[in-house]
């Protein structure tokens, strides 16, 4: 659990067995008992095609909305079927102070929205931000997806730099268009459009971008504005790999937007951190089995594991941490995992090489693709600092 003077947020995860669907989703509300404010609620399940999926999605929103009323948390929908087939649901919880906490449930155009906020300090929870059609092309959903965000932002008074963490769902993240366009290139040239021209003092977004089967573009996001000077926020990077942003031409793919004249980078850093006086909290971006710019290939599911954890272990480590401008005293203490696995055949020895190296950490697995064709995992987390 993490507890933070300005800043609480724990995620939680449950599952339940393949059933039909309405049995799946009704026992995993019903198994779910808030032990703070839930702002965020996401399930991960196996749609068979675009159209269920918008039908389900449409179902859990209701269903949340039944099961917590009118001031119900965020949902989102991911089109990934978990380890145990049946459907798996992340629940993000905030906690609060009563004498100093205000939390609000908006909504612009239809689109949900969750501010906190206390005397210099605001946070704001968006999600399931889709586009309008799914049979556009991926980079005009994402165009699309990011004026969304921009006019939230603005009603706010927030700017895209306080974007702190952001979760990159893309269908089919590795395809290419009928005129060689990669899905995943275009998300990124989108990305840098919506990006460009903010100051990024404290480090881009710690952040995932991680294939779906269906759905388009979905974007959750975290954004914190703090004028409390005691509270720093900071991209923390890894020696072991070079920034994403930071990527050469080589190793991007697909053709560059026309409103670009090169293919741009994924923008995020290897985590975030927020600290405070003494303590704090990482969230630590989606991390694969990559060191300096380069996959390790044809090294199988277990290598691939446990370089990956590697490389969080040392992004999250004392001394990676004081060289971000960090002043833990320790390494983060990692308290949950999201691990995203390629091929069904790997999930079993992929969980078994996660769990033997942390065997009591919260984590699910699902199945999906991911940024890179060589790559067969992929890991995020949060993790305490202290």
């Amino acid at each position: 659990m993490i507890i933070h003077e300005n800043i609480e947020i724990v995620h939680r995860f449950f599952q339940v067995a393949q059933a039909p669907f309405e049995d799946m989703l009704t026992d995993l509300l019903t198994e779910y008992k808030p032990v703070y404010i839930p702002v965020r609620v996401v399930i991960f399940g196996a749609p068979i095609g675009n159209e269920e999926y918008v039908a389900r999605f449409v179902r859990i929103r209701e269903a949340v909305k039944e099961s917590f009323g009118e001031n119900h948390p965020l949902v989102s929908y991911v089109a990934q079927p978990p380890q145990t087939m049946g459907l798996a649901m992340e629940v993000h919880e905030v906690l609060l102070n009563a004498e100093q906490d205000r939390i609000e449930y908006r909504n612009q155009e239809e689109m949900l929205y969750i501010t906190i906020e206390r005397e210099g300090c605001k946070r704001l929870f968006l999600s399931g931000v889709t586009g309008d059609v799914l049979h556009q092309t991926i980079r005009e959903q994402s165009h699309e997806v990011f004026s969304k965000i921009a006019r939230v932002l603005e009603t706010e008074c927030m700017s895209v730099s306080t974007i702190i963490r952001q979760w990159n769902y893309i269908e089919k993240i590795t395809a290419y268009d009928a005129i060689g366009h990669q899905h995943y290139q275009d998300f990124n040239d989108a990305r840098s459009l919506f990006y460009h021209g903010v100051e990024w003092t404290t480090g881009y977004p710690a952040a995932t971008g991680i294939g779906t089967q269906w759905g388009g573009i979905m974007i959750d996001l975290d954004a914190l504005l703090c004028k409390d000077k005691s509270v720093q926020v900071c991209g923390v990077d890894n020696p072991l790999q070079v920034a994403a942003h930071a990527y050469s031409q080589e190793v991007l793919l697909g053709e560059a937007d026309e409103a670009l004249l090169r293919k741009t980078t994924p923008k995020f850093e290897r985590a975030k951190a927020v600290w405070k006086e003494d303590h704090g909290f990482v969230y630590v971006s989606g991390t694969a089995a990559i060191r300096g710019e380069q996959s390790l290939e044809g090294v199988g599911i277990a290598k691939q594991a446990l370089t990956t954890l590697e490389n969080i272990e040392y992004l999250v480590s004392r001394e990676n941490l004081n060289r971000s401008g960090i002043p833990a005293t320790e390494d983060a203490a990692l308290i949950t995992f999201r691990v995203y696995v390629k091929h069904w055949e790997d999930m079993e020895e992929a969980k078994r090489t996660v769990t033997e190296r942390y065997p009591d950490l919260p984590a699910i697995y699902t199945l999906t693709d991911v940024c890179r064709s060589e790559l067969l995992i992929e890991i995020e987390g949060m993790g305490i600092l202290r």
